[in-house]
């Protein structure tokens, strides 16, 4: 049940995307389909009572397939790693998020570049585990966060750059563990219309979270950042 409401909060929460009467002159409410491939440290926190040899540990690569518009982002992603035994294991993943932009500069939002984001924010992850009796990490969360964001867009280029913490309630599917999840990312991106087809989205992510739960075998943090190449639509 856990799994199907996070699931119903992440489309629900993609769906929320406002912003507040801010138009761009151009590419304005953007969409653009993508691809990214990140650099990724997934470990046990000091908190995890498990040795070594019962810590889930992922350390290859992390694709993802995101769906882009404006302040809103989903990213789906599927990876295999080897556990401490040289067994190959699963993970996957899912984050959602929705910005809502208030500005800071007392003007117009169409000429302002400075804004306080409130961003609304789902993730599911889930890794297997490298034995049978530990327990899968298979947690969904939902939050909320702030921070900074620039944005600027004319006729012929778009730029925002963003620092956002958040903090999320934190449940694991089928079972009554719960806790908090704190994240903390940050992003820039390039758009460019009409370079190919529609246009182009380049970017550039960095986000880090740590899990902490009441049944602290579930205690991780993860890292990854890595490009964004996507194309408009």
């Amino acid at each position: 049940m856990n799994k199907i409401l996070s699931c119903l909060v992440m489309v629900a929460t993609f769906s929320l995307a406002q912003d507040f009467g801010y138009e761009y002159a151009m590419i304005s409410e953007y969409r653009a389909l993508a691809v990214s491939r990140n650099l990724q440290e997934f470990s046990a926190r000091s908190s995890n009572p498990f040795a070594d040899s019962g810590r889930i540990s992922i350390s290859t690569a992390l694709p993802f397939v995101e769906y882009r518009q404006n302040n809103g982002r989903m990213a789906v992603g599927y990876q295999t790693f080897s556990d401490i035994y040289g067994n190959s294991r699963e993970s996957f993943s899912v984050y959602v998020e929705s910005h809502s932009d208030f500005s800071l500069e007392g003007t117009k939002q169409s000429q302002g570049h400075w804004f306080i984001p409130v961003a609304v924010a789902a993730n599911y992850v889930r890794a297997d585990a490298p034995g049978k009796k530990q327990e899968d990490f298979d947690i969904g969360s939902f939050g909320l966060g702030t921070g900074i964001k620039f944005k600027h867009f004319d006729r012929s280029i778009g730029i925002q750059a963003f620092v956002i913490g958040s903090f999320y309630y934190a449940s694991e599917g089928f079972s009554t563990d719960y806790g908090t999840q704190t994240s903390l990312c940050a992003e820039v991106q390039l758009i460019i219309p009409e370079l190919v087809f529609e246009g182009i989205l380049i970017g550039y992510r960095f986000e880090t979270q740590q899990w902490n739960m009441n049944n602290n075998t579930l205690d991780y943090q993860r890292m990854y950042n890595g490009f964004v190449l996507g194309f408009l639509f």
